[in-house]
């Protein structure tokens, strides 16, 4: 916390506005103005920040009446203020937290406050990914015309590139079957890309960002945190499979893979080709950004898993 100010930022949304450059810099040393002039202009009183995110400042804010909501301002260059707000908008609190406010020229929106996220309930990673797949069926919506958005081919090539980029960066930290996968894979999806076969997606749904909506019995979740990408959504369903890697090992490794993709097939009706080429993408990814971003336990664990997927 800089001397005078009210608010303490977290170090990792510090981190994230001063790799921004001069904007990031100025948006942190206006980030107090910019707080206490929210508090005053929609009758709020707000907390401390909450941790956990990196790219916007995060905390609970009160209104006149006692009602708490969760106030959200996002660094000048992470994008999420546009397209989150964009998403949310659209959804109308279905599947997603209801954003009740906004103002795009201070990168803030104001969220209804939900309950503890799914990472934290200590539930078994399938009923995780049952409960995941669920609040996906309900979050999809169909892409709008004119919208721009990151497309299901614009993905793949990222991810390629991506990939093809950490591996090298990294030593060759995998052996080349793995990374000529994914490639193949990356490829495969971009060329498939059908925008008429596309809807309105998530982007990054992990048990993280999916919190119990307070007051449903049975209990029901919503997301946060949306990229939003207009794409197959077999990518979600992808990226809910890229960290189940608990009995992944040995010679049946692919064979219990592939299981589990039928399993997402029965309960969503998407088809299990597309789910599993971009659940072995995201693995490889996600096991390479985490031994550049220093995890490497982690980022071996995802690595050996998707070598372990091979059939040889």
């Amino acid at each position: 916390m800089e001397p005078g100010s009210r608010f303490s930022v977290p170090e990792p949304v510090q981190r994230r506005a001063m790799s921004e450059g001069a904007r990031g810099e100025a948006w942190l040393a206006g980030l107090d103005t910019v707080l206490a002039s929210l508090e005053q202009d929609w009758s709020l009183t707000i907390g401390e920040a909450l941790e956990g995110g990196s790219a916007a400042y995060v905390a609970e804010a009160t209104d006149t009446t006692g009602d708490v909501y969760v106030i959200k301002v996002a660094t000048p260059d992470s994008g999420l203020a546009r397209h989150e707000t964009d998403m949310l908008l659209r959804a109308h609190g279905k599947g997603y937290a209801r954003l009740l406010k906004h103002d795009a020229s201070r990168n803030a929106m104001l969220l209804e406050k939900l309950g503890s996220s799914l990472d934290t309930l200590e539930l078994p990673y399938p009923q995780q990914i049952d409960i995941m797949c669920a609040t996906l069926i309900e979050a999809w919506m169909p892409v709008p015309l004119g919208g721009e958005y990151l497309t299901g081919a614009d993905k793949a090539n990222q991810l390629a590139a991506d990939i093809l980029a950490m591996w090298e960066r990294g030593g060759q930290p995998c052996p080349s079957s793995v990374i000529e996968t994914a490639l193949r894979y990356c490829r495969e999806r971009a060329a498939l890309y059908r925008p008429e076969a596309t809807v309105l997606a998530h982007g990054d749904p992990h048990p993280a960002n999916t919190l119990v909506l307070p007051g449903t019995d049975p209990v029901r979740f919503k997301f946060v945190d949306p990229d939003g990408l207009a794409i197959d959504p077999a990518y979600d369903l992808g990226v809910l499979l890229r960290a189940w890697n608990d009995g992944l090992e040995g010679r049946n490794a692919h064979n219990i893979a592939r299981a589990r993709v039928r399993l997402l097939t029965q309960y969503t009706q998407v088809p299990a080709e597309p789910i599993w080429q971009w659940a072995y993408i995201e693995r490889v990814s996600t096991g390479l950004l985490m031994l550049e971003i220093g995890n490497p336990e982690s980022g071996r664990e995802f690595l050996r898993v998707a070598e372990a997927l091979l059939v040889m």
